[in-house]
């Protein structure tokens, strides 16, 4: 599941996936309704991760815990990496992606760190549902892979293409209200 938010924290565009593992709409996801459906136990780790890398304006990584419809919990990892634009790298957001695990982590609490980004690969049926997202879920493996150690002078060249991706999933979302501060 593919996600970019803007500078404020507010979700502009979020795959399909989410509402189908979740069934919140894009609308109930902005302006932190997406908490609504993370499992009690995990919240106050995720929102303290989000919060501190937004602070930090920094790449993150978290494991924890969604809330099906229906009550059921769902392990997945969600990591971002933020997004710069001109004039001066100025702060638009984070695009990032969510993933289920293929089974519980071993240690069974939520857990998140700043500073890097790592996604599992995805779980069999939830591959990307457009070609943006699957081009998205590349050049976020891309920025994770050249920012474990490989491929540095790559790194502007992946952060461009994140902020072009970004933008034309936002520009491609029915739910895009302006094209003010867009990736």
């Amino acid at each position: 599941m593919i996600f970019v938010t803007d500078a404020a924290g507010k979700v502009v565009y979020l795959s399909d996936e989410w509402t189908v593992l979740t069934g919140q709409q894009i609308e109930d996801v902005s302006q932190q309704g997406w908490s609504k459906v993370i499992h009690p136990d995990d919240l106050a780790v995720v929102r303290t991760v989000v919060a501190e890398a937004s602070v930090a304006r920094s790449e993150f990584t978290v494991r924890y815990r969604l809330l099906s419809p229906d009550g059921r919990a769902t392990w997945v990892v969600a990591g971002a990496v933020p997004s710069f634009g001109p004039p001066e790298r100025t702060f638009l957001g984070f695009f990032g992606a969510i993933s289920r695990l293929a089974s519980p982590p071993p240690k069974s609490t939520a857990t998140g760190s700043l500073g890097r980004f790592t996604l599992p690969s995805p779980v069999a049926d939830s591959e990307p549902r457009s070609v943006l997202e699957l081009v998205a879920d590349h050049l976020i493996t891309a920025h994770a892979l050249i920012m474990q150690g490989g491929g540095t002078c790559a790194l502007a060249a992946v952060e461009v293409a994140l902020h072009e991706v970004g933008r034309e999933l936002v520009r491609a979302s029915a739910t895009a209200q302006d094209g003010s501060n867009l990736h």
